[in-house]
C-alpha cells in the first residue's frame, strides 16, 4: 500500500507566497476561524528574520485600522525541512514564480492534495502540467481564485486592504478527478474579510477570460504611459490603442470552443461589452496604481506573458493577429530594462 494512501487527510492549509495576496488570504482565514491551522511556506531565510522583527503577525489595515492576526506555523521551503504531505495549498506567487516555486515541493503534493491558484493572467495551470505535474492521474485537484480586493505593501508582512472586493473560486478539471474536495473552498467561502463565492467551472473560465481581458488593456497601457488606472481612459488617443487591442482579445476568446458555440457568450466578449467592462473598472480603480506599474516601477518582473502574453499564444493557435497585443508584450519588457539600466542593475 502506497504511503498516499495510508495518509490521513489534514485540516492545515498551507500559503505559499506572502506578498499582498497571501498575507490577505492568510489574514482573512486566521480571523474567521482561530483553531484552523495555517502554515506560511517561506522560500528564503531573510523571510524568517524578517518575520522575527515583525514579531510573528500579519497586519493588515482596513478603513485605516491595522489589525494583526498571529499564531502561523512558518516553514522554510528547503528538502532538509519538512517533507509532510501537503493537503490544502494556497499558492499566491507571481505567475512567473509559480512553476518554480511548486516544483520546490513537489514531492510533497499528491492526488489527493488540493492547490488553490490565485495568480493574474491565465496560463498557469497549463504550464504546471506540461513542466511539474505531468501525470494527469497523479496531479493535485487545482481550484482558481479570482481576486478584485485592492492591495498594497507597507513593508514586510504589512499590508493596506484599499479596495474592497470580492473573490470568485471554482475548480479547474482534470482528467480521473471523480469527486472534487470541498474543505479549502469552504474555509475561503466562510472568510468574511475574502467576501468570497464559489462558482461552476463553466462560470469560472468566463470570469477569467474577463478578468484577463481587463488587465490586458489596463494594466500594461499604465505601464507605457506611466498613470494611474483612472488616467488612462481620459486622452483619446489612448482609448484608440486599446480599441484596437480589445479587438484582437475579442476575436481570440470567441474562437474558443466553449465560448464561440454559446451566443450568450459570443455577446459577452463583443468589443462593445468588453470596452464597456474595462471603462468600467478603471472608473472604480480610478485611484490605484496597477499591480504591473508598481513591478515595473520597483524593478521586478512582470506577468505580462500570462496576460496579453496569453492573448498572442491563444491568437496564434488560432490563426488570429494578434500584432497590437504583441508589440505591447515588448514595450512592457523594454520599459522594466530600461529602468533596470537607468538603475545600474544590468
Amino acid at each position: 500500500m502506497s504511503s498516499t494512501a495510508l495518509h490521513a487527510p489534514s485540516h492545515r492549509i498551507h500559503i505559499l507566497g506572502l506578498g499582498n495576496l497571501g498575507r490577505l488570504f492568510a489574514h482573512a482565514l486566521a480571523k474567521t476561524d482561530k483553531t484552523t491551522p495555517i502554515t506560511l511556506l517561506l522560500h528564503r531565510e531573510g523571510l524568517l528574520d524578517e518575520w522575527e522583527q515583525v514579531g510573528q503577525k500579519i497586519e493588515v489595515t482596513t478603513n485605516g485600522i491595522p489589525d494583526q492576526t498571529g499564531s502561523f506555523d512558518v516553514e522554510l521551503v528547503s528538502r532538509e525541512g519538512p517533507q509532510d504531505v501537503i493537503d490544502n495549498l494556497i499558492v499566491a506567487t507571481k505567475a512567473t514564480q509559480t512553476t518554480s516555486a511548486l516544483s520546490a515541493i513537489r514531492h510533497r503534493l499528491t492526488s489527493a492534495s488540493t492547490v488553490l491558484l490565485t495568480q493574474n493572467g491565465m496560463g498557469t495551470a497549463e504550464e504546471l502540467n506540461e513542466q511539474v505535474f505531468k501525470d494527469p492521474y497523479t496531479r493535485p485537484n487545482y481550484l482558481a481564485g479570482i481576486t478584485s480586493h485592492g492591495v498594497y505593501s507597507q513593508g514586510p508582512f504589512r499590508s493596506v486592504h484599499a479596495g474592497l472586493a470580492d473573490v470568485a473560486i471554482g475548480r479547474v478539471g482534470r482528467v480521473g478527478q471523480s469527486t472534487a474536495p470541498q474543505y479549502l473552498v469552504d474555509k475561503i467561502v466562510q472568510a468574511t474579510a475574502l467576501s468570497a463565492q464559489e462558482v461552476s467551472q463553466p462560470e469560472l473560465l468566463l470570469l477569467q477570460l474577463q478578468k484577463l481581458v481587463v488587465n490586458a488593456m489596463i494594466n500594461p497601457l499604465t505601464v507605457i504611459f506611466n498613470c494611474r488606472n483612472g488616467e488612462l481612459f481620459s486622452r483619446g488617443p489612448i482609448i484608440q490603442v486599446m480599441r484596437q487591442l480589445l479587438r484582437e482579445a475579442s476575436q481570440v476568446i470567441q474562437s474558443f470552443p466553449d465560448i464561440k458555440s454559446d451566443p450568450v457568450s459570443i455577446s459577452r466578449f463583443s468589443e462593445q461589452r468588453l470596452e464597456g467592462t474595462v471603462l468600467d473598472v478603471a472608473k472604480k480603480t480610478a485611484k490605484n496604481t496597477s499591480s504591473m506599474l508598481q513591478d515595473v516601477r520597483a524593478g521586478r518582473e512582470t506577468e505580462i506573458d500570462y496576460i496579453n502574453g496569453y492573448i498572442v499564444k491563444r491568437g496564434k493557435q488560432a490563426g488570429i493577429d494578434c500584432t497590437n497585443n504583441e508589440k505591447l508584450v515588448h514595450m512592457v519588457k523594454e520599459s522594466l530594462v530600461y529602468l533596470l539600466r537607468a538603475q545600474k542593475v544590468l
